[in-house]
């Protein structure tokens, strides 16, 4: 099933959030993490057009990874996690279609995130000059960041993000396709010095010996690939 984000506007009353915490304490008094937040989970183009037979850049087997891509969500729609999610949302004539056939058109059902990537308080984050990103991203279940590049460190508010997450929390990554946007995703977190998970059963890839061949790159960079099960327990460590 597909359906829109409801997207929240930040909590009233909560004041700008610092890039930092204050001197002498890990959190602003008005932040309320998760109980684990030690752990972020990082889920990549969970879309219509890649995730379902039909869809315009469908991935082969993707739609397999549904159960595991609804367990990791549901841990965000517990309160467990935070959930950063990012997508394509492509303009009709976007450059990028040079490359690939036309996807992930905004506006369109093959753009949507499907429903069991998504949690219920979701706020969405547009990849232009004017948006922001929430004041108090801990009053999200999830943040998810439009994009029109594989990488989604091309866009505009990815830094800024990572930047105001806890500089020790470690990362999951998971999501479609192993071989592009998960692997710049990987990659770019451990390139800006975070600690990198990847849930192994929640990955496709579009070429196997591809697929294989960013597996090894990631872990020779110092990825660990792990299964929807151990990530999850992650979060009761």
């Amino acid at each position: 099933m597909v359906v829109t984000p409801f997207i929240l506007q930040p909590a009233a009353g909560l004041p700008p959030a610092p890039v930092s915490p204050p001197s002498g304490s890990r959190y602003p008094e008005w932040m309320t993490p998760f109980p684990n937040s030690k752990f972020i989970f990082w889920e990549v183009d969970t879309q219509a057009d890649f995730m379902l037979p039909g869809g315009k850049l469908y991935v082969p087997g993707a739609e397999r990874l549904l159960p595991n891509i609804r367990r990791l969500t549901d841990a965000a729609r517990q309160g467990r996690v935070l959930l950063v999610s990012h997508g394509c949302f492509h303009a009709q004539d976007d450059p990028e279609f040079n490359t690939f056939p036309p996807h992930c058109i905004k506006g369109t059902s093959g753009s949507a995130y499907l429903a069991e990537a998504l949690a219920e308080k979701v706020v969405v984050v547009a990849n232009e000059p004017d948006a922001e990103l929430p004041s108090a991203l801990f009053a999200y279940q999830q943040i998810l960041l439009e994009k029109q590049t594989l990488d989604i460190f091309e866009s505009r508010h990815a830094e800024e993000l990572l930047n105001r997450l806890p500089h020790d929390a470690e990362f999951v990554v998971f999501g479609v396709v192993t071989e592009y946007c998960v692997r710049l995703a990987a990659k770019g977190l451990i390139e800006r010095g975070r600690t990198v998970f990847v849930a192994r059963d929640a990955i496709e890839t579009l070429k196997v010996e591809d697929g294989a061949r960013t597996v090894a790159e990631l872990k020779a960079l110092g990825a660990k690939f792990i299964t929807t099960d151990d990530a999850l327990k992650l979060l009761d460590a």
